[in-house]
């Protein structure tokens, strides 16, 4: 199951048919959920698929899947287009920064000399699997953080534009 789609369902879907109870009820529920993917350290950890199908007891740290992350960007990025906070920019910053090791193993998912992304953390180590899913999870959240990118950066400053890849 991947959590944050749905409120991203609701923004969205809010938006494209100009209802501010699904882009509020979006909010409401993406902020709510971003409170229990964030660790008292403010570190993100998706929920971890561990957790899927216990009813009423806190998500499980573990097992983080980028799927999670991913989706979880794309949501925060939705609600920054419907609500123009900074809070969701930097939310998505920090849910992208899951990858290149800002977890709760300290753990690089991405091996950018090869192309890879392994399938998520277990409590004691990497999965080592790296599968095309993955792959494609992270691509789409780097993708996500690029456009972020160059539309915070002043066009007219082209160090700016270059240092993010564009």
């Amino acid at each position: 199951m991947i959590i944050a789609r749905l409120p991203q369902a609701l923004i969205v879907t809010g938006l494209a048919t100009r209802n501010p109870g699904y882009v509020d009820a979006g909010l409401r529920s993406l902020r709510w959920l971003m409170t229990l993917q964030t660790t008292s350290t403010g570190q993100f950890r998706p929920v971890g698929t561990a957790s899927f199908g216990e009813l009423r007891i806190p998500p499980r740290a573990f097992d983080q899947q980028p799927v999670e992350a991913t989706a979880t960007i794309a949501a925060c990025l939705a609600a920054l287009r419907a609500d123009d906070d900074a809070e969701w920019k930097t939310a998505a910053t920090r849910v992208f920064s899951w990858f290149l090791g800002s977890n709760d193993l300290s753990v690089a998912l991405v091996d950018t000399e090869i192309g890879s992304c392994r399938d998520g953390l277990h409590p004691d180590r990497a999965n080592e699997n790296r599968g095309g899913e993955s792959v494609v999870c992270y691509l789409l959240g780097l993708a996500e953080i690029r456009q972020l990118a160059r539309v915070s950066v002043n066009p007219a400053n082209p160090v700016a534009l270059r240092a993010i890849g564009a």
